[in-house]
């Protein structure tokens, strides 16, 4: 008998702190705002839950066009997080994927009523160009951080994460037919890939961010 109760009373003492360690958070970084949930699988692992989003413009030039765009990042996010120490230090290494559809949604501009396309002036014909570059719905992330600690107590605490997730982006080139036939298709296709070209650039994600959490 007393070597069950003292079983169930090591049990409980292990147990108490991961019942404590369910958290909910927010935060604001690279992604935006966002806010999150997180369950601990055991004393070194958690499983969270996340979403973050922002919109913002910018101009931009590729090749012989400069672009009026604005990136919409809106995603969820589901990670692992894995820590060597976690009654040491809260230091943690995370995978996961985002898991959305952000895009970046584009405007050829013209001041002087023309456009350059592939070296040579061509007539607007009062037609407007547009590309939008779409990331794919799941991208994976790898990063590291601190805080989300399992073993962390009920209460209010702080937590920072870095990382990178990789997708390549895909262009849509949308040049009214006019245009088309005034500079040729291969002219457009070449600034086309001038255009994917520099979209490529943005497969590597950086993500940093910092938040508050709650733990419950």
């Amino acid at each position: 008998m007393k070597l069950l109760l003292a079983v169930a009373a090591g049990a409980v003492a292990l147990s108490a702190p991961l019942v404590h360690a369910r958290e909910i958070y927010g935060q604001i970084g690279t992604e935006g705002a966002g806010i999150g949930f997180s369950q601990p699988l055991g004393s070194r692992d958690n499983v969270r839950a996340e979403f973050n989003g922002v919109q913002f413009s910018r101009s931009f030039n590729s090749g012989d066009l400069h672009y009026d765009g604005t990136a919409h990042i809106y995603h969820g996010g589901l990670y692992l997080d894995f820590f060597p120490a976690p009654d040491t230090v809260s230091f943690r290494f995370t995978a996961g994927a985002l898991i959305g559809n952000d895009n970046v949604d584009a405007t050829a501009t013209s001041p002087s009523g023309t456009y350059t396309i592939n070296g040579t002036p061509y007539p607007t014909l009062g037609e407007s160009i547009h590309a939008k570059a779409r990331f794919p719905t799941v991208r994976p992330y790898l990063g590291i951080g601190f805080g989300h600690t399992p073993m962390a107590q009920k209460g209010f605490s702080a937590f920072f994460d870095a990382g990178v997730a990789y997708g390549r982006p895909h262009v849509d080139f949308d040049v009214p037919a006019d245009i088309v036939a005034e500079a040729g298709a291969a002219n457009i296709e070449a600034e086309e890939r001038k255009l994917q070209d520099k979209a490529d650039k943005l497969r590597f994600y950086p993500i940093v961010k910092v938040g508050v959490t709650y733990r419950f």
